[in-house]
């Protein structure tokens, strides 16, 4: 099973938006098949290894990270596969709560004759924490990445952001977005810093990234550099509900998806965002900036994962807020996060940190 969990590490930056899978077939205790899923609409890790089996595979057994699929999708299922090879036994490292399946494959399987182990051990959840949260919750997983200061400055009192941190930070944030398979910003980072907010520069070529905006008053330009690459990465805008048909329809014409959003406080119904990117597949979410719409993550309790690159550097008084909107009267309202790692990467350090009492700790605990 360790073989199998470091196999689906090879699919972290490419197999959005479907689980991390390794698999493994074993015979008479050597092994004889190894595979992962390296991106969506390719062959799952489980039929990758079991085709490298061959006819050696029958009597053998199966180790795969995630309970297998059991039903047609962009490929034939799994479990179909497994009983055509013969395998005698099958241990996953944990049920997938897809309600497709939430362990029918393992009925089905045990149903058959093959004897059937899930593990429920915390690394195989771990490692699919992104797919696992759209399954449980019907919103993807929303990981916030910030670089900024050692005071906590995201870019100096003129605006400027580029560059805080350094070349071996950003590299990692790419592979954030390919990870995540969507990234989030608000209008004003358009505004000030054009980005494309696609990863770029990654060893394999990852699959499209969708771009979101929260832009209220749909105020950036049409020929914004994420606009004219909406062929290769989409785009989705939302916007208030009043926002000018006319420009929204401008939009429309170039290929961006614009969706109007309820307001909440005067601010775009975060929760309705993520439901809205939920229902169209997306696992995961980088929220990049700025300070004020992560502020607004962070006070609704929106994020369930946190990497903050410190740049050894200060920009003192004038330099703008790591996170501007959020506003606390007391120490006993202050949203609170346990320090997962530490890490130097490059001349930075890299601090992840998830939520006390996430939301994945709430739905484990209740199951």
């Amino acid at each position: 099973m360790r073989r199998a969990r470091e196999l689906a590490e090879h699919g972290r930056y490419t197999a959005a938006p479907n689980p991390l899978v390794g698999a493994v077939v074993a015979r008479d205790g050597s092994v004889i098949g190894e595979g992962w899923h390296a991106r969506a609409g390719g062959e799952h890790a489980e039929i990758v290894a079991l085709s490298g089996s061959g006819s050696a595979a029958r009597g053998g057994e199966l180790y795969v990270t995630l309970e297998p699929c059991n039903h047609q999708g962009k490929t034939p299922p799994c479990t179909d596969a497994i009983l055509r090879a013969g395998v005698r036994r099958v241990v996953a490292g944990c049920l997938d709560p897809n309600p497709k399946m939430r362990g029918r494959s393992v009925d089905l399987l045990r149903e058959a004759g093959v004897e059937v182990e899930v593990l429920d051990d915390g690394l195989f959840e771990k490692q699919n924490e992104q797919f696992l949260h759209l399954m449980v919750t019907g919103r993807p997983f929303v990981h916030v990445k910030l670089a900024t200061t050692l005071d906590g400055r995201i870019a100096a009192s003129g605006g400027e952001s580029k560059w805080i941190t350094g070349e071996a930070a950003r590299e990692r944030a790419h592979l954030l977005r390919a990870e995540a398979g969507a990234v989030l910003v608000g209008a004003g980072t358009v505004h000030a810093d054009a980005p494309l907010l696609t990863p770029r520069g990654l060893p394999d070529e990852p699959p499209s990234v969708t771009r979101v905006i929260l832009d209220p008053r749909l105020t950036i330009p049409t020929d914004a550099r994420l606009v004219r690459t909406v062929d290769e990465n989409p785009v989705v805008i939302f916007v208030s509900e009043d926002a000018r048909a006319d420009r929204a329809d401008e939009f429309r014409s170039l290929g961006v998806e614009v969706v109007p959003a309820p307001l909440v406080s005067g601010e775009l119904d975060l929760v309705f965002v993520l439901e809205e990117l939920g229902r169209r597949g997306l696992r995961g979410l980088l929220v990049e900036g700025g300070g004020e719409t992560v502020g607004r993550f962070v006070s609704r309790g929106l994020v369930n994962k946190m990497t903050l690159f410190y740049a050894p550097k200060v920009l003192g008084e004038g330099g703008i807020s790591l996170m501007g909107s959020l506003k606390v009267a007391g120490m006993n309202e202050a949203p609170e996060f346990r320090v997962e790692a530490v890490e130097q990467v490059g001349e930075d350090v890299a601090v992840t940190l998830y939520p006390l009492e996430s939301e994945e700790d709430l739905v484990h605990r209740a199951g």
